[in-house]
């Protein structure tokens, strides 16, 4: 399990993170989706994504060779998307 502080220092702690874990808030995509609607390398989401997913805040769903990311369900990662953006119910 994951500490409160180490799941905030890996999602604050990088823009790129950042703006993934908003483009996954509306809904899980693939790493290659990912790169191209952030305009970053696939290589640089590879290596965020999997920051993200030891943290806890993603998870990885594999539909053939297909990887898909998607927040994880939990506590935490609703805590950190109201940090994100407040005005959220």
């Amino acid at each position: 399990m994951v500490s409160w502080e180490e799941l905030l220092v890996t999602a604050f702690g990088s823009k790129t993170r950042l703006d993934i874990i908003k483009l996954l808030s509306e809904g899980g995509k693939n790493i290659s989706r990912i790169a191209r609607q952030l305009n970053i390398s696939y290589s640089c989401a590879e290596k965020n994504l999997r920051a993200l997913e030891s943290a806890g805040i993603l998870e990885e769903i594999r539909l053939g060779r297909v990887r898909i990311y998607r927040l994880a369900d939990s506590e935490e990662v609703r805590a950190l998307l109201k940090c994100l953006n407040p005005n959220t119910p």
